[in-house]
């Protein structure tokens, strides 16, 4: 029921398709019409012809359907073309192959479809899961006499490939329905020519106008094939020409495809023309038939070719004719032939002849008659109907017999084998399998060691019979049997053993010396010799064998290469003589020949040695009679630098490597490429535009970026036309004698090709120019075959241009010069005037400015192509009438530009061309202006990508600037000159960009005006960084602040972890607050501060600062740790020590009570003593500062002594401060020692670290100077020991140190006195206490400085000042890396401090701007007027610090 369901189904399609290509508006009738027409079957059985064939993946079903008209009950036969087996019969099917089934409806219903009576009609072959070697041709036969027979195609489509389009499961018939033009698919064609499966684009006509979706260039290897098969054997040539296509571009209409290379002549343009050439080609596959199959050519005798063929497999039906043609080959001079074969030793001039013959459609062979005795043919065979032709079959080469012989058609039988059989037997062996293989001379090679085993009892008997009572040792020995072997070979062997098993080896050769001798085999082959050596083939020769000649069969041809290692390679079944082919040029070969019959190969010919010609003295010999372009090239002094571009042959990457450099010259290339020949007709036909076809006709026209296209065509048209068209005339001169005018020149100097000659000339009156441009023809003209002509009837008084032009059957030369004539009154006597060439013309300004132009012309158009052209410039403004203020330029190239001239003028320029022949006439005169000049104007730059620069990547600046002349644009990176040019439009691309690559400017000047300068400010954006600040110390309940300075672009989001692997984050609550606060001068500067309000155990350790853009991500550790001392500082002990008394000493407890010193006035008399206590060596002045106490009475926030009034009014706030961050700030350093160091002008320092908050200290400053100095020195170490250098002997100093944290410094330590030979044991620096004799030193010393100060206080000020704000500078630390100046806290006097501390560590480079050292930066008496301030006292200065606040005082 399936089956049948399945038959109706394409039974109805068909019907239904047939009937809408017919167009049939009323196919059905009544049911009376039908039956009538049931009634009227055709007289003849016919078939429908597919028009295309079934594609199919591999897997699915497959159906071809055939439609049968008339079969009168007749069985309808399905095969397979390919080895004619049967499929089917009728509805059986006959194959083992149970995939092939036959749908076949028997119903008398008749069916709607032109032609189509009934059901019975259609007979469908299915083949189920079709694979790829179920692929091709099947037959549907109609068993009648003569068969009647449609073919049908069957294309299996890989998996991984798209099956051709606007194909269906079922056939279509060409006949009723018309193919799509754009259904041509080709791709099984492309899959069995390999071609790559990316490019099976192309294998499809409406895949190719779709888009192939593969870049051409990488199908530049696949092109020959995929071409090849798009014409599929058809000849679309008179299509594509009715179509006007150029001939260049016809190759793809003959299925060929010439692969583009660096050659240019490969590089033509046929774009326009690829539509039309492809609807040809889909025209041509619906209407045109393929070439015949199967072409053989065989030689009958020395006059006879026997040509045959098989029909052509795509419309066959539709063949008219057969066209054979036969060429005879030009190889085969009468010179190479052996003189005692040939039959053309008579012949002296012979010429390649070619013959047609014309075969009926229903013949398929021809024998060719009255050829030539032992000459090589070409034959071809080409399909032909109605609509054209296919493309020729492969073309067949065959050689005529020799004179006299015929081919051998019977072979004669050769002598009968001797009876070792009956032998064997006689001899009594019995064992059927050793007479079998042991006794028969055929089969001796099959013998194995089972059977040597198995007959040993019989060795002797059956070897001897072998034998044939012969001895074959002389041949076994040549042939290199052992001698353990050779006994087998005379018959004499006994007994068989495992020694003899080697043997079987040899089995072959064994077997051929008993044949041999035996004399049933041939002999050896007779002489053998070559002719007709070429540089890829020879002809072979030899004649019969002397033994059994008649009983060869064929031949065998063995040959190898003597210059490699490879083995004979053998060319079975051939006859002499024999076209060996495929041959190396100027190579060494070895051959011989055997002779084969019926029993075996007879023994080799002797070794042949021969060699094949050069290829490369062919071409030697070809090129010398060529056209010599580089000899042209190098008489115009082409540069060197071009040459590469002076041949036919040149590189298309040369041209484009060059183009830049030799534009000037293109215009030598090109008359040299012409050569003095007129090329134009060819480029038309070539399909050249006529904007570019000056080019060729020798005349550059300036456009080559636009003709670049088709550059392959016209150097085609220019190689080829110099074999055909004739060279140029030269030396043309003229003798002018009234009103007559004789001319005449020399033939061209490779003018053999030259017929004749067309002298042009013209009046030239004041409305017409002396010649035409791009033109070679005039109005009067006269045709002469000599190299002389006489014009006559010239009017007098009168001007005449004249030129001559070489001419023969394929067209004319360029005139090689021009003659401009004057006939006047006044030539009675005999004028004679030469050829000069034609002006340079086409003068123009090809660009221009304020204060130059740049002039270009082409060169003339009438000279010789090998002329040496040289030019010379004219030029002057109009208002110079004087001849002497005419400037002339000599130059070798067509274009030059005029510099230094004034902006807004007009000028006057012609020019002259020079030649050995002489001067040409002036060319046109050009008229030019200069610019105006303006001022320069710059826009802003132009930044890309916008907005969006990232550190570390590149970024594209460009400068526009304005202005005549052409202003010189200066781009600037943050203040640095980066790149400088004379143009309008700088591009420059910095790789590599730096965040402080922020400020961009664009600076323009021409020296007219005022210079512009554009800027724009840009933002780097850049991943984020961080500055942490490092290990916090804090005691339990303290609120904690952690920083982390971030700089980033854009803006980050920011987070706290605990872990960061984890990522644990810190979260914003009760006891945590986060904040991130932007720098207000820097916007991409933030501090992100995490405060922990009151710290706990759980709280302490390290925390991590993430900051995070879409840049990336960084990640600094910060950590808090807790005192393990006790964190209250006890007062109390403090004021024991200094001696406070009695009545207040109950004032000093944890934490200074200011109440109970206030209602005590006697206390005020210890005041500066507790509050010393209460400092507890660290300094305060910053806070207090930052509560805005006065500078005047910042010494009590470290406890130092004040006036009265500091201390009544500030004493409270100090206090607050000493509560605050004094637990977190360090102690001042103790026992501050000095020693003798071991190297020369040198002291050791060392020091203890502080008692409160030792741990916490990472730096310490140490200041010392020469006992009364005034400036002291500085030096930062993290050690509590330093080496101070650079010192001298015997020289006393003073010094001091002081520690610092992340919180702040301490106060200062106790000083000491020392020398370069140690500390002094009884002196101290400066006085520390208020009682004693020290005490009273030290006042007085004060004040002998204090006066000394006061004296030079006027002098000395505004220099005083000017150093100190030089050292307090802050600038350094906030500009740009590339204007930083050297740290001012790390230089003393404009240099590197002197010292180095234990570790090579003593200077810490950055670390003086930390946070320690800020405060000794600040100014916060800077409300103070100058004028009440007094520089400090030595021992002042040294305590407070060298930059430090407090550095002044108040006046008293």
């Amino acid at each position: 029921m399936r089956a049948l369901t399945y038959s109706l189904t394409v039974v109805t399609l068909f019907a239904v398709t047939l009937a809408q290509s017919e167009g049939i508006k009323d196919t059905v009738e009544t049911a009376s019409s039908s039956a009538n027409q049931e009634d009227e079957e055709p007289k003849e059985a016919w078939m429908r012809a597919p028009a295309g064939g079934v594609a199919v993946k591999s897997g699915e079903d497959a159906l071809l359907t055939c439609v049968v008209l008339g079969a009168r009950g007749k069985p309808v036969l399905w095969k397979r073309a390919r080895d004619l087996q049967v499929l089917t019969a009728g509805g059986v099917r006959v194959t083992r192959d149970e995939r092939v089934t036959v749908l076949h409806d028997d119903s008398e219903e008749p069916l709607q479809g032109p032609g189509i009576m009934k059901g019975g009609d259609v007979w469908a072959l299915v083949i189920k899961s079709v694979k790829p070697s179920d692929a091709g041709l099947y037959m549907c036969e109609l068993n009648t006499e003569p068969p009647v027979r449609s073919f049908h195609k069957l294309t299996v489509i890989s998996r991984g490939l798209t099956p051709p389009e606007n194909q269906n499961v079922t056939d279509t018939y060409s006949a009723n329905v018309p193919t799509m033009a754009l259904a041509h698919n080709y791709t099984d064609c492309c899959v069995s020519a390999n071609v790559t499966k990316s490019c099976l684009g192309y294998c499809s006509i409406q895949s190719i106008l779709d888009g192939p979706g593969q870049d051409p260039e990488a199908c530049q290897a696949d092109f020959p094939a995929i071409v090849k098969c798009m014409a599929d054997g058809r000849n679309h040539v008179p299509c594509c020409i009715q179509e006007h296509i150029p001939d260049i571009c016809q190759d793809v209409c003959r299925g060929e495809y010439s692969p583009v290379t660096d050659n240019i002549k490969t590089h033509y343009s046929c774009a326009a023309s690829m539509e039309k050439t492809l609807a040809c080609i889909v025209e041509g596959i619906e209407l045109l038939p393929s070439p015949p199959e199967d072409v053989e050519v065989e030689p009958l005798n020395e006059k006879q070719l026997n040509v045959s063929w098989n029909p052509p497999t795509e419309n066959a039906e539709s063949v008219t004719e057969f066209i054979v043609n036969v060429t005879t080959l030009r190889s085969f001079d009468a010179h190479l032939i052996d003189p005692s074969e040939s039959s053309l030793k008579n012949v002296s001039n012979k010429m390649i002849q070619s013959f047609t013959y014309k075969v009926p459609s229903n013949k398929t062979f021809l024998v060719l008659n009255d050829l030539l005795p032992f000459t090589m043919y070409e034959v071809t065979v080409t399909s032909y109907n109605i609509h054209g032709s296919s493309l020729p079959s492969y073309g067949i080469r065959s050689l005529t017999l020799t004179p006299g012989k015929m081919r051998t058609t019977e072979v004669a039988s050769a002598p009968q084998l001797p009876d070792v059989r009956s032998c064997c037997i006689n001899a009594g062996v019995n064992h059927y399998g050793c007479v079998d293989k042991l006794c028969d001379p055929t089969k001796t090679f099959e013998i194995g060691v089972t059977d040597l085993m198995i007959c040993a009892p019989w060795a002797g008997t059956t070897f001897g019979c072998l034998a044939n009572n012969l001895d074959h040792t002389p041949c076994c020995r040549s042939r290199g049997l052992p001698e353990s072997c050779l006994p087998l070979c005379s018959g004499n062997i006994t007994t068989l053993d495992f020694n003899h098993f080697k043997c079987l080896r040899f089995m072959n050769s064994y077997t051929n010396c008993l044949l041999q001798g035996y004399g049933v085999l041939p002999g050896p082959p007779s002489r053998l010799h070559l002719t007709n050596i070429d540089t890829d083939y020879a002809v072979v020769h030899w004649a019969p064998p002397a033994a059994l000649a008649d009983t060869v069969q064929y031949y065998n041809l063995q040959y190898k290469s003597l210059s490699s290692e490879e083995d004979y390679r053998v060319l079975g079944k051939v006859q002499s003589p024999f076209i060996l082919e495929d041959l190396e040029s100027n190579t060494d070969y070895e051959i011989f020949v055997e002779a084969v019959n019926e029993h075996g190969v007879g023994e080799a010919s002797p070794r042949l040695i021969f060699r094949t010609q050069s290829q490369v003295i062919e071409e030697e010999e070809e090129n010398a009679n060529a056209y010599n372009i580089t000899a042209c090239c190098e008489r115009v002094q082409l540069s060197t630098v071009c040459m590469p571009l002076c041949s036919y042959d040149a590189k298309m990457s040369d041209l484009r490597t060059l183009a830049p450099l030799c534009e000037q010259e293109f215009n030598k290339l090109v008359r040299c490429g012409a050569g003095g020949r007129n090329h134009e007709t060819c480029c038309a036909r070539r399909g050249v535009p006529a904007a570019c076809r000056g080019a060729c006709a020798g005349a550059y026209s300036g456009l080559f970026y636009t003709c670049i296209a088709y550059v392959g065509n016209i150097v085609q048209c220019f190689e080829e036309g110099t074999g055909f068209l004739p060279g140029p005339p030269r030396e043309v001169h003229a003798v002018v004698s009234h009103d007559k005018l004789f001319l005449d020149w020399t033939a061209p100097t490779d003018g053999a090709n030259t017929t004749s000659y067309t002298v042009h000339w013209q009046k030239v009156g004041n409305n017409t120019q002396p010649y035409y441009y791009n033109s070679v023809q005039l109005d009067n003209q006269m045709n002469v075959t000599q190299t002389m002509a006489r014009i006559e009837s010239l009017e007098v008084n009168s001007t005449y241009h004249l030129f001559v032009v070489a001419v023969n059957e394929h067209g004319t030369s360029l005139p090689s010069s021009m003659l401009l004539i004057n006939i006047t009154d006044g030539d009675k006597d005999n004028k004679e005037v030469s050829g000069i060439p034609s002006p340079p013309h086409s003068l123009s300004v090809s660009s221009h400015s304020a204060t130059w132009l740049a002039l270009s012309w082409q060169p003339p158009q009438f000279s010789l192509p090998d002329e040496k052209i040289s030019y010379t410039l004219y030029y002057k403004m109009p208002s110079q009438n004087n001849q002497g203020n005419v400037t002339k330029i000599a130059t070798t190239v067509t274009g030059h530009t005029l510099e230094k001239l004034t902006p807004n003028t007009q000028y006057v320029a012609w020019v002259k061309a020079h030649t050995d022949a002489g001067d040409s006439l002036p060319s046109e005169t050009l008229l030019a202006w200069t610019d105006p000049a303006y001022p320069a104007f710059v826009e802003p730059p132009t930044i890309n990508p916008v907005n969006l620069v990232v550190e570390g990547t590149s970024m594209t600046i460009l400068c526009i600037a304005m202005g005549t002349p052409t202003p010189t644009i200066s781009l600037y990176i943050s203040g640095r000159l980066v790149r400088q040019e004379v143009t309008r439009h700088m591009v420059t691309v910095v790789h590599n960009v730096t965040r402080d690559m922020d400020l961009i400017s664009c600076y323009a000047d021409n020296g007219y005006g005022t210079p512009m300068q554009a800027s724009r400010k840009i933002n780097i954006s850049h991943i984020p960084t961080i500055q942490a600040s490092g290990i916090t110390m804090a005691a339990a309940g303290d609120s904690v602040i952690l920083e982390c300075r971030v700089e980033a672009l854009p803006k980050p989001t920011i987070a706290f972890w605990r872990d960061p692997n984890g990522r644990t984050p810190v979260i914003d609550g009760p006891n945590y607050s986060i904040q991130l606060i932007s720098d207000p001068e820097e916007q991409t500067k933030y501090t992100m501060r995490l405060i922990i309000k009151k710290i706990t155990e759980a709280d302490e350790g390290d925390y991590f600062c993430h900051a995070e853009n879409a840049f990336g991500k960084t990640l600094r550790p910060v950590s808090v740790r807790l005192r393990t001392s006790n964190p209250h500082h006890n007062v109390t002990e403090c004021c024991t020590q200094m001696n406070v008394s009695s009545a207040c000493i109950d004032a000093c407890s944890f934490h200074l009570d200011m109440d109970n010193i206030m209602d005590r006035p006697e206390c005020m008399n210890d005041f500066d003593k507790l509050m010393k206590c209460a400092a507890d060596g660290s300094d305060h002045r910053s806070c207090c500062a930052s509560w805005g106490v006065p500078r005047n009475c910042l010494e009590l926030c470290r406890g130092g002594p004040v006036s009265r009034t500091c201390a009544l009014q500030h004493a409270r706030r100090a206090l607050a401060c000493f509560r605050d961050s004094g637990a977190k700030m360090p102690g001042p350093p103790r026992n501050l020692k000095a020693h003798a160091a071991p190297t020369p002008n040198a002291v050791l320092l060392s020091w203890e670290p502080p008692r409160k908050n030792p741990d916490t200290v990472y730096l310490y400053r140490v200041f010392w100077r020469a006992y009364g100095a005034k400036v002291p020195e500085k030096l930062d170490t993290s050690e509590t020991s330093v080496v101070l250098t650079g010192l001298q002997d015997d020289v006393r100093y003073e010094c001091v140190v002081k520690a610092a944290n992340d919180v702040g410094t301490s106060s200062l330590s106790q000083p000491i006195m020392f020398t370069t030979a140690g500390q002094e044991t009884a002196a101290a620096a400066a006085p520390v206490s208020t009682s004693g004799t020290a005490s009273a030193v030290g006042v007085a010393v004060a004040c002998i400085l204090v006066a000394a100060i006061l004296l030079a206080a006027g002098l000395y000020y505004r220099h005083r000042k000017n150093l100190r704000l030089k050292a307090q500078g802050g600038v350094a630390f906030e500009n740009p890396s590339y204007l930083r100046e050297p740290n001012p806290d790390n230089a003393v006097n404009g240099t590197m401090p002197n010292g180095t501390s234990n570790g090579e560590n003593g200077i810490a480079n950055g670390i003086s701007n930390s946070a320690a050292w800020r405060q000794e930066t600040q100014n916060p008496g800077t409300t103070l007027a100058a004028a009440r301030e007094v520089d400090p006292s030595l021992y002042e200065e040294l305590k407070l610090g060298h930059d430090g606040a407090g550095f002044k005082r108040l006046k008293p």
